[in-house]
């Protein structure tokens, strides 16, 4: 058995296979083909790149969920917009994210132009255009599901009847309780994000066979963009952008910024007055329109700074979240394991403030959190509606699903940057010599072994340095990968470190929580911990990555620590770099010092 799961369009886009009877998966997000960061096109490149088998089914995570007349993502006429999208996107051809953040006229020009030199193009976008009136008039929302399994099915040649679509919670859910330790026992599944299929967020009691809707917290339109419909997520998102940063990517420089300010009272009281929480689920009063309105918010920001704004947000989501879980805790006081899942998810400090603050102790966040991990979701329910044993996917404790390198490919992308770069091969013993040179204040990429899924890097597809040196976070901020100086990074540390360096933990594998650093060993590794005392942790055993894991024996045996500064190989505004060329190219680009490319010792020529 073979089964495609899918989120086949729309954010973070991406492709799960799994392969029953060779007992694998294979994982990859479409932005990692197109290096264009969270890309919503669907997930052709991904099956015009990989030599994939036809598979017996193929879902995508998406129900088709009705919720009002206004919905952008249930109207049938979402196909037509995808296609009318792609051909937009091939007029632009961008190479990353910023060549499509440009301004409509600018784009309205590049496209125009591109049609009068592909006059066949023209009559697609005209039928395209004529099906999307006609949609729009005449189609009904409950058309939806009809249409996606339709274009499913002929892009894929696959029957109708083997496309499957599942509601897009229940594959976060689903997919986050699979890839947990608790597969197999009963625990509590939550999910929280922006919104699909009408909501931002549901909690899930998974036991055995069983899957048990507790709560939903529905999103409700309150204004005509697509963007305003409640939910902690979009106005997470709201104060994102208010900020000056992108919304539904750099939710995270809004989480780093807080640690800096202090929450303002009277902001936080106004966001927890327009909210009402009890065992159904979270959902808004009439008011929480003022926290959609970007005027507003900047003024907000002129008031009481971009620190303290950043903080009270944070702080809104933590307490938020804590009193919601507090009362299903009071409800099903015998469950104690807790998943999490969604975009919301890939907050670290909620996570740590769940584990501090709440009974639930045992806790899971599923590495790939954003809407990308609803392909595996997917693909599981799929398995579990057919019967399949799931039992041997906890052989995949992380989530190194992508694809290697092949030996060729390296040596091909080599020789194409001989000008500029000089090699030589190392073989297997690259970890110790990547050590070495870190240690000695050097700045190095690491490219080896299957690529991970989900945003974080987690050894594989790393930028690693000494945590030891003081500025060496504003060194990779300014230079490397250009980004706000305040945005910390993650340190990668073996597990037998654990216990000596934080003052409480659980063995947490996938950057995805924080733990608080003891403060005896802050000075000695001050570019692994955060202004707040915190740091967010990959611990490494031997058996989840030989390599890496030796890579940080050696660290310790230099300076007394093994720890490095990790985080994902690419330059700020691409995505993690998958093939060979992507690794040298953001190499040069992010002016690394040494890359270190499956036994290859890759340098810069002195020109």
């Amino acid at each position: 058995m073979k089964i495609f799961g899918t989120k086949y369009f729309g954010h973070d886009s991406a492709l799960a296979f799994l392969d029953f009877e060779k007992k694998t998966i294979f994982a990859i997000s479409t932005e990692r083909v197109t290096r264009i960061k969270h890309d919503s096109m669907d997930i052709e490149p991904i099956l015009t790149s990989y030599d994939l088998p036809k598979p017996d089914y193929i879902c995508h995570s998406f129900s088709g969920f009705q919720f009002g007349d206004q919905s952008w993502e249930t109207k049938p006429c979402i196909i037509q917009d995808l296609k009318k999208s792609k051909i937009y996107r091939k007029s632009i051809n961008p190479r990353y994210l910023k060549d499509l953040l440009i301004s409509r006229k600018e784009k309205n020009s590049i496209f125009y132009s591109f049609l009068l030199k592909n006059p066949r193009i023209i009559l697609e976008y005209l039928l395209i255009k004529f099906k999307f009136l006609l949609c729009k008039f005449f189609s009904k929302p409950e058309q939806t599901r009809q249409s996606v399994i339709n274009y499913i099915s002929l892009e894929n040649g696959i029957n109708k009847e083997n496309v499957c679509l599942y509601d897009h919670h229940l594959c976060h859910a689903f997919a986050s309780y699979v890839m947990s330790p608790f597969y197999g026992q009963s625990s509590l599944s939550l999910t929280i994000d922006g919104h699909g299929d009408g909501s931002f967020s549901k909690l899930y009691l998974i036991s055995g066979g069983d899957i048990t809707l507790l709560s939903n917290s529905v999103t409700e339109f309150i204004s005509s963009r697509k963007e305003n419909v409640t939910s902690i997520g979009e106005i997470y998102s709201n104060f994102t952008e208010a900020l000056g940063f992108f919304r539904n990517s750099d939710e995270g420089k809004t989480e780093a910024l807080a640690a800096f300010g202090k929450s303002n009272l009277d902001l936080l009281n106004d966001l927890e007055r327009v909210t009402k929480i009890d065992e159904s689920g979270i959902s808004f009063d009439k008011s929480v329109v003022k926290f959609y309105d970007q005027t507003y918010l900047k003024k907000r920001i002129d008031e009481i700074g971009k620190e303290s704004f950043a903080s009270t947000i944070q702080t809104y989501l933590e307490n938020t979240i804590i009193e919601f879980l507090d009362i299903v805790s009071s409800k099903y006081p015998d469950i104690t394991k807790l998943c999490l899942s969604g975009g919301v998810a890939a907050n670290i400090i909620m996570s740590l403030n769940i584990w501090e603050r709440t009974k639930f102790k045992d806790i899971f966040i599923i590495p790939a959190m954003g809407d990308e991990g609803t392909a595996l979701g997917s693909a599981f329910l799929k398995a579990k509606d057919l019967n399949l044993d799931l039992s041997w996917i906890q052989k995949f404790e992380l989530p190194y699903l992508g694809d290697k390198l092949k030996k060729e490919d390296i040596e091909t992308a080599l020789k194409k940057f001989e000008s500029l770069i000089d090699w030589k091969y190392l073989g297997e013993e690259w970890p110790e010599k990547a050590a070495e040179n870190v240690n000695n204040g050097e700045i190095c990429g690491l490219v080896h072994g299957s690529m991970e899924f989900g945003p974080r890097a987690l050894g594989n597809r790393s930028i690693v340095a000494n945590p030891g040196i003081s500025d060496v976070t504003k060194k990779i901020n300014t230079s490397v990968k250009r980004r706000p100086e305040f945005q910390p990074f993650c340190p990668s540390i073996l597990e037998e470190e654990r216990n000596r360096l934080f003052e409480k933990s659980f063995s947490h594998k996938h950057m995805a929580t924080a733990f608080r650093i003891k403060s005896k060993h802050k000075k000695f590794i001050p570019s692994a911990v955060h202004i707040d005392g915190t740091a967010r942790p990959q611990f490494v055993s031997e058996s989840d990555n030989q390599f890496f894991y030796r890579f940080l024996k050696k660290l310790k045996e230099l300076n007394g620590y093994g720890v490095s500064i990790n985080t994902s190989f690419n330059l700020h505004g691409r995505t993690i770099v998958r093939t060979a060329e992507d690794a040298i190219v953001d190499f040069l680009d992010c002016k690394l010092d040494t890359l270190f490319l499956e036994g290859y010792q890759v340098k810069t020529k002195n020109i």
